[in-house]
């Protein structure tokens, strides 16, 4: 029975199939939070031009998404011990495919947008935690990260979708081609295994081996990792999620890392570019079509995407958050001096109009390439299994929140303090967070749960 590291390329490739497979069904949820995140760019100018939408009408139907986000994620942690990754995942099909019915047929009333973008905000945020946890249970170590990679690449290909859907001009039609995503996402999803760490919680064992052996292949030696996941179940079992599991100062600690890097993510200005990306390029006066401008930026994102998958098992995730959040500080900073000079100086700013769609571009690669799709595949790797639902969940809701108000917020900010302020301000929390991952950020590439734990210092501190 050859190693992983014995195989040929194509043997390896062959055997790791279902895992590739498995980790896709699942990220297709991020396809369909994708299309919820991107619809807003497309959707929210048509509905001022044609629908008579006032700022507030439009900040409100762009910003309850992430709202809806946060508080979906507080059932997360109620239901993955309970029903388990596959199942969760699907139950929020028939609530996604409602609220974007009413997103459809609502589109002249506020109120039904509000509650159907709540709605497919809260399944999305919930997709958030799911599936990056399964993508990383189902994985060998050696390309862990590259599989919690796939929910950020879907999630751009749904923004993708979205954007191209955008020159139908129309939102109820723009809605109803986003609102097939979770239809598609459930008919890939059914047929995969659940997760064999989930089968070991429940204490299936032989679910857990068969499930394994889909993953691993019919000739792989399983008994390592069963023994391992198995080991991590019973150290922590006798302990229950509660506020004292919480209060140790390694897993605060570690909470600490995954709040940091949340917020890192949120107040670099992502959910701000990408809500209003259109409305953001129509600031700029740049004499180019802004929703071409738009998809060239979710062409930008999946690409950076598909590098930071092919990189991250190669260069590790420490390294790549630190070169994502160097150069998007950069970026927003670029941004913010042109509509520094645009505002002094209109005609010195044409002379720059290449500016803004360049940093722009620029920064989507950075953030694609390690603060986007990393810190969700992270809350998979660093915590214990007792407290992985609960902490996870903990540290998307604090994200979402984040999300919510700077969506909320960023127009206002705009208004009032001037758009140069806005992305100042961006491009120093981005070098802030520079400075904390610096030091705050251990690497997780190559290593099985049971060695990050060590690392952190949370393995066996339930003993």
């Amino acid at each position: 029975m050859a190693a992983p590291d014995q195989e040929s390329f194509g043997v390896r490739f062959k055997r790791r199939l279902p895992q590739y497979i498995a980790a896709s069904a699942a990220c297709l949820g991020g396809f369909s939070l994708g299309c919820g995140l991107g619809w807003s760019a497309p959707c929210v100018e048509i509905l001022k031009e044609e629908h008579e939408y006032d700022q507030f009408a439009t900040d409100l139907v762009a910003s309850v998404f992430p709202l809806g986000a946060a508080l979906g994620i507080i059932v997360v942690p109620f239901l993955i011990d309970k029903i388990g990754r596959k199942w969760t995942m699907l139950s929020l099909v028939p609530p996604f495919l409602l609220g974007w019915v009413l997103i459809t047929v609502g589109v002249s009333v506020v109120v039904l947008m509000a509650i159907g973008r709540l709605i497919t905000g809260a399944c999305g945020g919930m997709f958030c935690v799911v599936a990056p946890m399964y993508s990383a249970e189902i994985s060998e170590k050696q390309i862990r990260g590259r599989l919690g990679v796939f929910f950020q690449l879907l999630l751009v290909f749904g923004i993708l979708f979205a954007f191209c859907c955008g020159y139908a001009k129309n939102v109820a039609i723009i809605s109803s081609l986003c609102g097939g995503a979770p239809l598609l996402f459930a008919s890939v999803m059914i047929f995969m295994p659940e997760s064999p760490l989930y089968y070991i919680m429940k204490d299936n064992e032989a679910a857990a081996r068969k499930a394994m052996l889909y993953f691993r292949g019919p000739d792989f030696d399983i008994e390592p990792e069963i023994r391992e996941f198995k080991e991590q179940v019973e150290k922590t079992r006798a302990h229950k999620v509660s506020i004292e599991a919480f209060m140790h100062r390694p897993i605060l600690k570690t909470m600490m890392l995954a709040y940091g890097m949340m917020f890192a993510q949120q107040f670099s200005g992502i959910n701000a570019i990408i809500f209003y990306c259109e409305s953001v390029f129509r600031l700029t006066g740049v004499d180019l079509d802004s929703m071409f401008q738009m998809v060239i930026v979710a062409v930008v994102q999946v690409e950076a995407c598909l590098i930071s998958a092919a990189l991250i098992d190669k260069l590790g995730r420490k390294i790549l958050m630190l070169v994502s959040m160097g150069v998007m500080g950069v970026c927003l900073g670029s941004l913010a001096i042109f509509f520094l000079v645009k505002s002094s100086d209109s005609e010195q700013a044409s002379g720059l109009s290449w500016l803004p769609l360049v940093a722009t571009c620029t920064y989507i690669l950075a953030f694609c390439l390690g603060a986007g799709p990393i810190p969700w595949a992270y809350m998979g790797e660093i915590f214990p299994p007792n407290i992985k639902g609960a902490a996870s969940s903990s540290a998307a809701f604090f994200n979402w929140m984040l999300a919510f108000i700077v969506t909320v917020s960023f127009s206002t900010a705009v208004r009032i303090l001037g758009s140069a302020a806005t992305f100042f301000f961006f491009a120093f929390v981005c070098l802030g967070a520079f400075v904390f991952l610096m030091f705050f950020m251990i690497e997780t590439k190559g290593k099985t749960f049971v060695e990050i734990q060590q690392e952190l210092g949370i393995y066996g501190i339930y003993d």
